[in-house]
């Protein structure tokens, strides 16, 4: 597959002058398509939240193979992301979604029939890998497809759908277990994507603009590498090391992973030098509001993942009960972010304008004491049901928080950026929400389940749930105070 020319009578017509001819029906089917799949990609990060006990008894997994089971798809997805956008620059965005789709479909037919955990966490790893060749050419093709007055309606509906479709994860993947359509079990959480993919698919080829961006870039081959090593030193030990008793290995990549940055951020600036083809502009870092923004992100969009990995094995494991509980359980994170996304963003936020994501990471913590406390009772004296108030009720407030946070941070992040920076800084601003996911999962994780300790152990879930949660309200803190900074640069720009 070679690039287009990049000028020329020859040159192949941008996507952008394609989509002009598209008739309103034709436009509003490619959306649909394009809508489905974005949905399917953020399904599948929280869906697989609910299978892990199945998984853990299927295939006899181990604490950090279900770790990898999530972060490996997070991970693939965070490092390959930027690299994604820049490919549908180059060679088309239909075209990179048409492959992004064809392997993300793939990959889930691999992980419906893993025999062993290390091929259902490499399988993952394909299908995060997949999600950031398709989720890029899902907003470029927004773009080139709507006018600029009809895009903030278009993006507006996609942020809801992304912020109701994480959260509605584990409730579709409890009722899918739950059902055990044809036998199987968990295995329906991620072959359910088959039909998903292929229709995607041949609709996606019949209906999407050909054409390639209207300013393509050069693939970073070099900082890509750099940048997927410096993430597997951080994560790597981080995940295994607990399990593993700390080896010496484990403190050798930590100690690692600092040079291995410096050694990427060098690299970024001599690329950008050399041709402007960097993986990530160093110059776009140093904007106050994105740097403090994206800092910010870090510590605050990891939580929900990281706490329905603990909930998962309290609910599931402790309290011993059925994924259709669990899932039951999660519906208020979901309602939570629905209202919080479509009612509370719409309302608060244009008010309260970045100090929105300070409330609503307070709201989070509030919610965390109320679910940690209640969980920590429960599992000392199991009840004859799950469905106690007061972790509804947590759950609500937690999926508020969701709403609260997101609109207002990406807004301030990206407050300073300019019109011909926006794609690659959304880009990184996508790629650093996946990573604050793969060092969450990673840390609570190693404090949940220090040493080989049992998952279904109520006494030892205690424990870690001691352990866990403290860690989680401390990052709601920082992030919530990054956010009070946030704010006060982003009233000091012009």
């Amino acid at each position: 597959m070679q690039p287009p020319e990049a000028g020329g009578a020859l040159a192949a017509p941008s996507a952008h002058a394609a989509a002009q001819a598209f008739s309103a029906r034709r436009r509003t089917l490619a959306f649909v398509v394009v809508a489905l799949a974005f949905v399917m990609d953020l399904l599948d990060v929280t869906i697989v939240h609910v299978a892990l006990p199945s998984i853990r008894a299927g295939l006899g997994a181990g604490a950090s193979a279900l770790q990898w089971t999530i972060a490996g798809y997070a991970l693939a997805f965070a490092v390959l992301l930027v690299s994604g956008g820049r490919l549908g620059d180059v060679f088309g965005y239909r075209r990179l979604f048409l492959v992004g789709v064809a392997a993300f479909t793939l990959a889930s037919g691999l992980c419906g029939l893993a025999m062993a955990p290390w091929q259902l966490v490499a399988a993952r790893g394909l299908q995060g890998a997949s999600g950031a060749l398709m989720v890029p050419q899902v907003m470029a093709l927004m773009q080139v497809m709507y006018p600029p007055q009809e895009r903030f309606r278009v993006f507006a509906i996609f942020g809801l759908l992304g912020g109701v479709s994480a959260a509605l994860g584990p409730v579709v993947g409890g009722l899918l277990i739950e059902a055990d359509l044809f036998g199987l079990g968990w295995r329906s959480a991620f072959l359910i994507n088959l039909p998903v993919g292929l229709l995607s698919l041949v609709a996606g080829a019949r209906l999407l603009p050909h054409g390639a961006g209207t300013q393509p870039k050069r693939v970073d081959g070099v900082g890509t590498l750099l940048a997927t090593a410096t993430a597997l030193a951080l994560v790597l030990p981080l995940m295994q090391g607990p399990e593993a008793g700390w080896p010496a290995w484990c403190a050798a990549l930590l100690v690692l992973a600092l040079p291995l940055a410096l050694l990427t951020w060098k690299a970024w600036q001599r690329r950008q030098a050399r041709d402007g083809a960097a993986l990530v502009d160093p110059a776009l870092l140093a904007q106050p509001a994105l740097r403090l923004g994206l800092t910010a992100g870090l510590a605050l969009h990891g939580v929900v993942p990281a706490y329905l990995l603990v909930m998962t094995f309290v609910v599931q494991g402790g309290l011993h009960a059925s994924p259709e509980q669990m899932a039951l359980l999660c519906v208020p994170i979901a309602a939570g972010a629905a209202f919080g996304i479509a009612v509370l963003s719409q309302r608060v936020v244009p008010r309260w304008g970045t100090a929105s994501v300070a409330v609503g990471a307070a709201v989070q913590a509030a919610a965390l004491v109320l679910t940690g406390l209640t969980a920590h009772a429960l599992l000392g004296a199991p009840p004859a049901s799950v469905f106690d108030l007061r972790l509804l009720a947590g759950h609500a407030l937690l999926g508020i928080g969701i709403g609260l946070i997101g609109p207002a941070l990406t807004t301030a992040t990206l407050h300073d950026v300019t019109l011909a920076e926006a794609g690659s800084a959304s880009g990184v601003l996508s790629a650093a929400q996946q990573m604050a996911a793969v060092l969450a999962l990673a840390a609570v994780g190693g404090l949940m389940f220090q040493g080989a300790v049992r998952a279904d152990d109520p006494a030892a879930l205690q424990a870690g749930l001691r352990r866990a949660l403290p860690y989680l309200l401390g990052t709601l803190a920082v992030g919530g105070w990054l956010a009070t900074r946030l704010a006060r640069v982003s009233r000091r720009a012009p």
